[in-house]
């Protein structure tokens, strides 16, 4: 069994969508969508409750924010 760390928070859906939407939450359905490519995949923590850590959460946005300025540099580079 995997040890996680105490302080790693565990969040509902409704925070998860708060999390990645900021002040305007997204919809449960495009974080579902999303799950394995965009966002991180949640822990089952009973036969109809899941979860997400906070931990991996703030790597996919780490991610997606690393990857929008790959993005921003590369466009910058071919437009020289």
């Amino acid at each position: 069994m995997t040890n996680i760390a105490s302080d790693d928070d565990l969040l509902d859906i409704d925070e998860v969508c708060a999390f990645f939407g900021g002040s305007k939450p997204l919809h449960p359905a495009t974080i579902y969508r999303g799950v394995g490519r965009l966002y991180p995949k949640p822990l089952k923590v009973d036969r109809q409750s899941v979860r997400w850590l906070r931990s991996e959460c703030e790597a996919a946005l780490r991610e997606m924010a690393s990857a929008r300025g790959k993005a921003q540099a590369e466009q910058a580079r071919m437009s020289e």
